[in-house]
């Protein structure tokens, strides 16, 4: 397992915002951070992700699957497994195999 100490957390709770538009926001907060410094770590804890509407995981899965900067991670915690977007849970156990 490889280490990862970030310079910021956003906690973002699914159960407040969970429709695209509150996606697209957060994933330009995470683009901002990480431009606003080189090298910075950010950690985005999503809570309660089962939450989330189909479009919403789909502009997560979107931006997760393309290549993006190493110096983010999500964390998507969640009650029920059932409810999260197959596709992502797939390419989620797809990189961690690969690992």
């Amino acid at each position: 397992m490889t280490s990862f100490i970030c310079d910021q957390i956003i906690d973002f709770e699914a159960t407040h915002a969970y429709e695209a538009q509150d996606i697209e926001r957060l994933i330009e907060q995470v683009q901002t951070s990480l431009a606003e410094m080189e090298g910075r770590k950010v950690v985005v804890l999503l809570r309660n992700a089962h939450y989330l509407t189909t479009r919403a995981f789909v502009i997560l899965y979107n931006y997760i699957r393309e290549p993006f900067s190493t110096n983010a991670v999500f964390v998507l915690v969640s009650g029920d497994k059932s409810r999260i977007f197959p596709p992502l849970l797939n390419l989620i156990e797809h990189r961690q195999q690969a690992a």
